[in-house]
Formats: C-alpha cells, structure tokens, sequence
C-alpha cells in the first residue's frame, strides 16, 4: 500500500483514478454520446449500444436482496449481534450508488470529469460499502474459529463498525447533490487570482530568523540520556 502512495500518486489523484474506473463502463458504452468532436454517425452508433445496454444494466438497480427481510440471515447467528441489516444497507447503497453515478454523468456528461468533489465522493461511498461488507465477512469467519468468544465480540465491532459507516455513506450520498462545490471553485480561483492575499497581513513567519529548511546533517547526539541507552 505504501508503495502504491508513492508510485501512483496522492490520495486525492487515486480517488479520480477510481472514478475514472467507476464510469468506464459508461464512458465505452455511451462515450461518443458526450464527446463534443464526434459526428452524427458516431453519435448515432453510440446511442444505439447505450440503448441496448441500458435496457438490461437500469432495471437491476431498481430492487434487490437489500429489500428482502430474509435476506443475509446467515449472519444473525444465535447469540450473536445481527448483521444482516447491514449487509441489506450495502446492497440497497450498491445499486444506489450505481444509479447516483449514471444520474451524474446523464446530468454533467463530458464536464464530469471535471466534477471532482462528486467524483471524490463517490469513490468514498464505495468504500464505506465495501469495509463493511470486509468486516461483516470477517466477523463471520472468526465466528466459525475455535474461540466463540472471539466470535461473539467480532460481531459486536462489526455491528458498531457499520453502525458509524451507515451514517457516514448517508451524508455523503447527501452531499453529492448538497455541497459547496460551486462556491468552492469561485473562490479558489480568485486565491489562484491573489484576491485574498489582504488575509497575510500580520502574520508571523513561524520560522523566524532560522533557515526555511532544518539543517538534517547527522552528528554527535549531546543528549545524556541518549548516551546511555547507546551503552
């Protein structure tokens, strides 16, 4: 994981790399459809593969297992917190968050990818599902172990875990369409534009008279007690 930090970039650059991974589906099939440069007849091939396509892909995310109340019963086992809520919560979220993706790129189209708070948080929500599904399935595993204590405490951090993320992944299906972003852009362009700059007057230099950068040359270490745990 750390390596992947360094090699493929910030946390705020991998999230628009998984948006990107998001709506590549879409972008295959219906790609032409938004891009500005393509002809009538690209366009016209383009809305007959999104046709037939989307035929079979929308009616899925109208309903499913999440709406069952028998469903994911395996993980209500006797004596133990009851998980299947949660996991109904991580369907119903799944094809949510499918129809929330297609409903941005229908609203926005090419300019989507420029939408990078709705596509951040997209990606967030899709992680909020997947880690509780992870310990939903983790809990049931070390339920299965040879400690049943064990497996009766994993399900109660499950439960309190899914617990936190549930009203997490409702703000932020809340925020997709109730945020600041517009007003954010407004103004960081005009910090780009130096408009605030007025905000600097008074204040200090936290370095002072020092250097900008720590001098980081190895030398003697000068303190008593670091001198005897070097013995």
């Amino acid at each position: 994981m750390r390596i992947n930090r360094i090699f493929e970039g910030s946390t705020e650059i991998m999230h628009l790399l998984i948006a990107r991974e998001a709506v590549d589906a879409h972008l295959k099939v219906a790609g032409d459809l938004v891009e500005p440069e393509a002809d009538l007849r690209r366009k016209g091939r383009a809305a007959a593969r999104a046709g037939v396509f989307y035929v079979g892909w929308l009616p899925r995310l109208a309903a499913g297992a999440g709406q069952l109340p028998t469903s994911y019963r395996e993980f209500h086992p006797s004596g133990h917190a009851d998980l299947s809520p949660r996991l109904r919560f991580v369907e119903r979220g799944s094809r949510r968050l499918a129809r929330s993706t297609f409903y941005g790129m229908a609203r926005w189209q090419g300019g989507l990818e420029t939408r990078q708070g709705f596509l951040g948080r997209i990606v967030d929500i899709g992680a909020e599902l997947f880690a509780m599904s992870a310990v939903c399935v983790r809990a049931e595993l070390l339920r299965g172990g040879p400690d049943p204590e064990q497996g009766r405490a994993a399900y109660q951090l499950a439960d309190l875990f899914c617990a936190q993320a549930q009203l997490r992944v409702e703000e932020l299906f809340t925020r997709l369409w109730e945020n600041t972003d517009g007003l954010d852009r407004r103004v960081a362009r005009e910090v780009v534009d130096g408009r605030y700059t007025w905000l600097e007057q008074g204040v200090l230099d936290p370095s002072g008279d020092g250097p900008w950068i720590a001098d980081s040359s190895p030398g003697p270490a000068d303190t008593p007690d670091v001198h005897r745990s070097l013995r």
